[in-house]
């Protein structure tokens, strides 16, 4: 895999044609953990996932194992999972608190800051000029946004918020924004689905909603009072449904313009106070929108984030036709107890096992990967919006959240698997991963 493939020969995208080979070839999943995850920027965790000195969780970047902890004097490290003699893993448990690492087979020993402080038997066994600061632990570069941690295996010049983009960024701004204090916390445990699909299928389709979630959009409609008309689909764009191409393969379904589509508050004391702690933090115009909003940017951002509000969702490739998808709901810091309470059960409501939303969803990418295999034209066809999409200057949104220049379609388009498409051709035919 060390030889670059132009993949691109497999869209067609001016025509609106994708080869079946992108969801289904193994040979080109391996260019993927190659080029996407073990090259370039790949979100890891949140650093409330380890708020005290000592504390560590275990993660995944594609295949490799690092250690996301902070050592014990509260310092973000990244470090590969490995002890720097025979190689043998140094962390075995998902979660935990640990002032050292240690490997079981012949005892190495490393501080949780990655100094190796201890190995049985030294003397006598190697030069008189060892020198054991010339083995730690080794670690990963290390990125963060607003909490959000990203590791990179790589070696190219990319920087996070290259990578990211103006528009990316502001998308992790208003996620975060919905607290007062600007900061959210994911300590609550998260809901976990297998899926035996292609990992690019999760996320960012405004079409399939009306159709696939059915029963949920019928129960949506008895809760407004039997209002039947489908705005997803037949609202119109310049009423602010949309879809964006946020750049770097990253895109949204962006209703932040749609009044009344976001959170609806109920007329209780406690959110009366969230809203006047808003008011304060960020002045009436600005909170009013993030409240509108409900903080929530519905943001893909490649290869593994998505911030759909309250969720931080997480991907996991294992192989071409299998990824897991973790759900964390974010709690906001500074809010009643009632608002977190509120998301909480929102993402169980859609996203549980039993939820309203998820298990469609993954009924749907299954059927995907089946019909994925079909050798007989294997060409699929996504061109819808192909004719309309436009550049947007976004000028009705606050400047804190506003994203100029980026290309649009309506909100059941297909410009946002374009555009992961796009990027993804790029970077996986690049032979440099920071271009």
């Amino acid at each position: 895999m060390s030889q670059p493939v132009d993949v691109r020969r497999l869209l067609r995208l001016e025509e609106g044609l994708v080869h079946s080979d992108v969801y289904t070839s193994p040979e080109i999943f391996e260019l993927e953990m190659d080029k996407l995850f073990h090259e370039g920027w790949v979100y890891i965790g949140h650093d409330s996932e380890i708020p005290s000195p000592g504390d560590y969780v275990l993660r995944p970047i594609g295949r490799q194992s690092v250690i996301m902890n902070r050592d014990s004097d509260g310092k973000l490290h990244l470090f590969m999972n490995r002890c720097r003699h025979r190689a043998n893993s140094v962390c075995q448990y998902d979660r935990g608190n640990a002032a050292e690492f240690q490997c079981s087979y012949h005892g190495w020993t490393y501080r949780n800051s990655g100094e190796l402080i201890a190995l049985p038997y030294k003397d006598g066994a190697y030069s008189k000029d060892f020198d054991m600061k010339a083995l730690p632990l080794v670690a990963v570069r290390m990125e963060t946004y607003r909490g959000f941690i990203w590791g990179n295996l790589g070696s190219g010049r990319e920087n996070l918020r290259e990578h990211l983009g103006p528009a990316g960024l502001k998308s992790i701004d208003l996620f975060c924004d919905a607290s007062p204090e600007g900061e959210v916390i994911l300590r609550q445990g998260c809901n976990k689905t297998r899926i035996f699909a292609n990992w690019k299928f999760q996320g960012g389709d405004g079409y399939h909603t009306p159709v696939t979630h059915q029963a949920n959009f019928a129960v949506m409609r008895a809760r407004r009072n039997g209002e039947r008309r489908n705005s997803l689909v037949r609202g119109r764009m310049e009423d602010g449904w949309i879809s964006r191409d946020l750049g770097n393969g990253h895109y949204c379904l962006d209703s932040r313009r749609v009044l009344g589509h976001g959170v609806r508050l109920p007329d209780a004391p406690w959110a009366r106070t969230y809203r006047a702690t808003m008011v304060k933090s960020y002045g009436e115009e600005r909170a009013d929108y993030i409240i509108k909003t409900g903080g929530n940017p519905h943001a893909i951002l490649m290869p593994n984030l998505q911030l759909l509000s309250p969720d931080v969702r997480v991907i996991r490739p294992h192989a071409v036709d299998e990824f897991d998808v973790f759900f964390y709901c974010a709690f906001l810091k500074g809010v009643p107890d009632e608002l977190n309470e509120m998301r909480l059960r929102d993402t169980e409501d859609r996203m549980g096992p039993a939820g309203s939303i998820n298990p469609d969803d993954v009924d749907m990418f299954e059927r995907n990967q089946f019909g994925m295999q079909q050798v007989v034209d294997p060409w699929k066809f996504m061109a819808r919006g192909i004719d309309r999409e436009a550049i947007d200057d976004d000028a009705d949104t606050p400047e804190p959240y506003r994203m100029p220049g980026t290309h649009i379609g309506h909100y059941s388009d297909e410009v946002t698997q374009r555009a992961q498409l796009r990027w993804w051709a790029d970077r996986i035919s690049s032979h440099d991963s920071a271009k």
